[in-house]
């Protein structure tokens, strides 16, 4: 064979030869996957799969104040009346709010009802919905009672996202997948067959009952952990929603009674006076008007298993010694020698800076949702009114009506027990509205004025960013294109008729609607217009629609959420938004 000396191409062969050698030592490395350990993949059916399974598993007791119901979690939000005060639960933090209503009297029988629909989430992480309190009974025969033992392991979780490995009978690894909850880990091991090896790729964090950390390295570790940790909470699996509160020790109780002040109530009839715990150990006490009764000094003992919280001071009702008997977050429950009872509740205002909460009450609007007088629910009759705070110390409370309109003045002042306190007063209000509030809540979107005799007035901030008539005709009309919108409240010659009406609307773009409800459908017309006087109508026009829901409004409030409507014979319908 002849050989060829053109240096050109020797170059071009070398060059090829490196780059094929280089081509071949890439794909092995991509191939060469070490065989896993044996010890650290798990199947299906797995010891650790289980464990796993029911680590990840939802707990539905975490909200049985509402549903009393530990395999069943009820999709928020939901809209629930407990004690005849509506409230809307947003988020878990919302509990709360159910509990201290609870809480507010001691010899009253509590009762929240539920409104329907509502959708509930299983322990599989599935949702269901539920149209009525005789369907979601139905599934809570399903669950574990009260305390019983059930599937899920609640006193230990994992700390996400972890990831696994999963592999083929040849132990290549196929895929790795990210897990970033409960439900998606849940879901993966449901899906998981016998067939298919999977690994978890260690260190994994694990998270105890009490807030520690646990890293486990292997499956065996994770193993005996998880064994270890799930039976050493109390998984409160209860229906008693104040019973994990609070521990009653020294310690506890110190650093509780420093936070906010605490409204006394006793078995000598006194309402209205709060106390002030002060970290120098000093306490002040103010009478319903805020106004100083008198001062002293406290501090926490214990004696035996109880503790006892010793008062000095010059008023009567609240000096000595007193054993708790009963404590949580919210309350506590104080006994004498002399068996004297005393209830400490605390009262927190979400905001004490003077100038900064009165800046933030006259920069919007704010509607009337709840008013209580002397024990009486006034709210049908107010709740249309909205409050436009102003700069000047004045308010005007209207319906948007003109003749339905009140100026008056508010007066906002810090008190001695560290809270704020807004007195309201019109020469054409009563009694119903003008009264020394103090302020109990204030959030992003919420005011609760609190005043003597039973009287509390709450309030929902609305920001109007849109001045105008023509404007509001526009953000109705595209808010209600949005989603579906159901009937969450309907009164008629002034009964309250919303059972009889769960209709659920669905606007659309071309003016027409279309309705479910009652195991019947519905079609029509809708329109949204200015009004001659410069408010905004709503139209609803249908032929098969009930005749009590087909009329002309006006529009007394609306957001993104929600839109209130009012016809001529004051009949009030309330649509609210729902959006899959």
């Amino acid at each position: 064979m002849k050989t060829s000396n053109n240096p050109k191409l020797l170059k071009f062969l070398a060059i090829s030869a490196f780059m094929l050698m280089s081509f071949f030592s890439c794909q092995k490395e991509a191939v060469d996957i070490s065989q896993p350990n044996d010890n650290q993949t798990f199947q299906a059916s797995s010891e650790i799969s289980q464990l796993m399974s029911r680590t990840a598993t939802n707990d539905g007791s975490v909200d049985n104040i509402i549903d009393k119901a530990n395999c069943l979690e009820v999709k928020l939000p939901v809209t629930v009346v407990v004690n005849n005060i509506e409230i809307i639960i947003d988020s878990q933090d919302d509990f709360q709010e159910i509990e201290d209503i609870f809480d507010q009297f001691d010899n009253d029988i509590d009762q929240l009802d539920i409104q329907y629909p509502i959708t509930i989430i299983s322990g599989d992480f599935t949702e269901t919905t539920i149209n009525s309190q005789a369907e979601l009974e139905e599934l809570i025969q399903l669950c574990a009672g009260e305390n019983e033992t059930d599937d899920d392991i609640e006193c230990i979780d994992f700390q996400y996202p972890i990831s696994i490995s999963i592999f083929n009978t040849s132990f290549d690894v196929i895929e790795t997948k990210k897990i970033n909850n409960d439900q998606e880990l849940y879901v993966f091991i449901e899906n998981l067959d016998d067939n298919t090896l999977a690994s978890l790729n260690f260190p994994v964090t694990m998270v105890l009952a009490d807030g520690s950390t646990v890293a486990v390295n292997n499956n065996e570790e994770l193993i005996s952990t998880i064994n270890q940790a799930k039976d050493s909470c109390d998984e409160d699996d209860d229906y008693d929603y104040g019973d994990d509160d609070l521990d009653c020790d020294v310690n506890s109780i110190k650093r509780n009674l420093k936070e906010c002040f605490w409204e006394i109530r006793n078995d000598n009839g006194a309402s209205g006076f709060k106390a002030k715990f002060n970290e120098d150990f000093t306490f002040v006490v103010t009478n319903p008007n805020g106004v100083e009764e008198a001062s002293g000094a406290w501090t926490v003992t214990q004696d035996g298993d109880y503790a006892y919280v010793q008062l000095d001071s010059n008023f009567q009702d609240f000096n000595g010694s007193w054993k708790v008997v009963e404590c949580g977050d919210n309350f506590l429950e104080m006994t004498d020698a002399a068996g004297n009872f005393t209830k400490l509740v605390k009262d927190c205002p979400d905001n004490s800076n003077l100038p900064a909460v009165k800046e933030f009450i006259k920069e919007c609007k704010w509607y009337m949702y709840y008013l209580k007088v002397g024990g009486e629910d006034l709210t049908a009759q107010y709740h249309d009114y909205h409050f436009d705070f102003k700069e000047d110390g004045t308010f005007i409370m209207t319906t948007g009506n003109d003749q339905d309109l009140h100026e008056g003045t508010w007066v906002i002042q810090e008190i001695a027990t560290g809270g704020i306190a807004i007195t309201l007063s019109s020469q054409t209000l009563t009694g119903d509205i003008n009264d020394y509030y103090l302020l109990a809540r204030l959030d992003d979107d919420k005011m609760v004025l609190q005043g003597e005799q039973e009287h509390t007035l709450k309030l929902e901030r609305v920001c109007d960013d849109n001045s105008g008539s023509g404007n509001q005709v526009a953000r109705v009309k595209n808010a209600m294109k949005e989603c579906a919108w159901y009937v969450y409240y309907f009164e008629l010659d002034g009964v309250d008729v919303t059972q009889e009406f769960p209709i659920f609307f669905d606007f659309k773009e071309d003016g027409t609607f279309v309705a479910e409800g009652n195991g019947a459908n519905y079609s029509g017309e809708w329109d949204v217009m200015m009004l001659n006087d410069g408010s905004t109508g709503v139209v609803i026009n249908s032929s098969d629609l009930p005749s009590q829901l087909v009329d002309e409004y006006i529009v007394t409030f609306d957001d993104n959420e929600k839109v209130h409507l009012v016809d001529y014979q004051q009949n009030t319908l309330k649509l609210k938004k729902e959006c899959n």
